[in-house]
């Protein structure tokens, strides 16, 4: 492809070269560069593309895009340099053009909220598969084609970079999907990683305090959020969120809305009765009433099938399909992921990292638990330090017994977060500090008795633990897993 092909619309200063060079694909990690590459300089948190311009040079790139000044004379003449304004604002822009807008040639469907967005979208994916869809995912669980992973490149743990997500897309479109879900992080949107898309349904699930260290304020969170359905000709709304207005207001097309406890909302929940291992409620809506079973528990179950039940019915499955599929659909990894003991107890893993998170699922556990509840967590490093107190009160609120230990650190001490947390655990609490978490997974199994209930909560599917600078494998499922099996009552 020519570069001109791909830069006719967006502004630029040619500073040497011409626009007539051809490329072969596009690059913003020098690690990615190969022979003809334009490759495009993003300064990032940790890292400038700008310094990496002579790896470019000797990696046989043919066009290079900058936004400041750079040294001329390490750089062939005959190899175009190209000026903007914001790289990183351009690169969707490049990369939508490069690989010929895919978006266009399936539905999709685009899933933000600070909880639920990994459900929503599976909850959806596999409705559209019992159908007979062939979809395409895109999100914190990966890429995958039905259930087939596909090859893909991430640098971003839910919403791909411009380039990687475009170029997902071109590989879903050569796999012939009818559909693709994907989840919509706030970073996503606010640093127009999804600019280029063409979005048919945007889906709002709920709105809590998080990711204020990335966004710096709730309001440029909520705003980040808000710009997925400028640019959705149908959205799908949760009308108990208390900022649900907003987002309806931010719409650009039609909506609809669901909710359990507004009755002004299109699609409703009412009877919802759950146990430990589903729940079920009385669908309501106009010319609409359905009794709908899933196997999954607890109230925020509700609310992921309403906002799946209204995508599907917008993407053109009849109510009895829905429904259907709904009555044999599986929790994806990590969520609300259920085992359990030879010795009467369940074990249950989930994501839940953030206060909202962690109080939904604890009170939905508490309602069923016969025995005792406990839960085994801790907080991320260099994360928003304000919720670990939270976290503390929430889970001392709920639990017989909490046993505090370490997330991902990061750079930070270990102790020194699960002391914030400790500040906020309620006075007479039982609880223990274990920082190795697979020792505090082992103690929590070693305790539990028939009838109780362990939630692993944080890490859910993650298959690291990060700490400092360094990545090592971790997997909450095979620490529980392992510890089960060597129990004297499991043979």
């Amino acid at each position: 492809m020519k570069l001109n092909d791909v830069i006719n619309n967006i502004d630029y200063e040619l500073i040497q070269g011409t626009e007539d060079t051809y490329i072969e694909s596009i690059s913003y990690h020098s690690k990615h560069i190969e022979q003809d590459s334009l490759f495009v300089c993003i300064k990032g948190q940790r890292t400038d593309g700008h310094d990496y311009i002579a790896q470019a040079v000797m990696k046989g790139a043919s066009a290079i895009i900058v936004e400041r000044k750079v040294a001329l004379e390490f750089i062939p003449e005959d190899l175009t340099v190209i000026k903007v304004d914001k790289a990183r604002s351009i690169l969707p822009t490049l990369a939508s053009q490069f690989y010929q807008y895919p978006s266009k040639d399936f539905r999709l469907v685009g899933v933000t909220g600070t909880n639920g967005k990994t459900s929503v979208s599976h909850m959806i994916s596999s409705i559209l598969q019992y159908a007979g869809r062939k979809v395409g995912s895109i999100g914190t669980l990966g890429n995958k084609v039905n259930e087939m992973d596909i090859e893909s490149r991430r640098t971003t743990p839910t919403t791909p970079e411009a380039l990687d997500l475009q170029d997902t897309f071109s590989k879903m479109k050569k796999s012939k999907v009818t559909d693709v879900v994907m989840e919509v992080s706030s970073m996503g949107l606010a640093l127009d990683r999804v600019n280029g898309c063409d979005f048919d349904i945007g889906v709002f699930m709920n709105l809590t305090h998080d990711h204020l260290d990335e966004h710096g304020t709730f309001d440029n969170y909520k705003q980040a959020k808000l710009q997925l359905f400028k640019s959705c000709p149908y959205s799908i709304i949760n009308a108990d969120d208390e900022h649900a207005h907003d987002f309806i207001d931010a719409s650009i097309g039609e909506y609809s809305t669901f909710g359990i406890t507004n009755e002004e909302a299109d699609i409703q929940a009412v009877s919802i009765t759950s146990t430990a291992t589903s729940v079920s409620f009385t669908l309501k809506g106009e010319n609409l009433r359905e009794e709908i079973s899933v196997p999954i528990p607890g109230e925020f179950t509700v609310y992921n099938a309403l906002a799946a039940i209204a995508s599907c019915l917008q993407l053109g499955l009849s109510i009895e399909k829905i429904k259907e599929a709904l009555s044999v659909v599986k929790s994806p990894d990590g969520r609300l992921q259920t085992i359990e003991s030879n010795q009467g107890f369940s074990v249950m893993i989930d994501y839940a990292n953030t206060p909202d998170a962690l109080e939904n699922v604890l009170s939905n556990i508490r309602a069923y638990t016969s025995g005792k509840l406990m839960v085994v967590f801790g907080c991320g490093g260099d994360k928003d330090p304000k919720k670990r107190a939270k976290m503390g009160q929430i889970a001392s609120r709920w639990c017989d017994h909490m046993i505090l230990t370490s997330d991902n650190p990061r750079s930070e001490n270990p102790s020194t977060i699960i002391q914030d947390i400790e500040e906020g655990v309620l006075l007479e609490s039982s609880y223990e500090v274990i920082e190795d978490r697979q020792k505090a997974i082992e103690r929590s199994i070693l305790l539990a008795e028939q009838g109780d209930i362990i939630l692993i909560a944080g890490k859910g599917h993650e298959t690291d633990q990060i700490i400092g600078d360094t990545i090592l494998p971790f997997n909450d499922l095979e620490v529980v897993k392992s510890r089960l099996a060597s129990s004297p009552a499991s043979s």
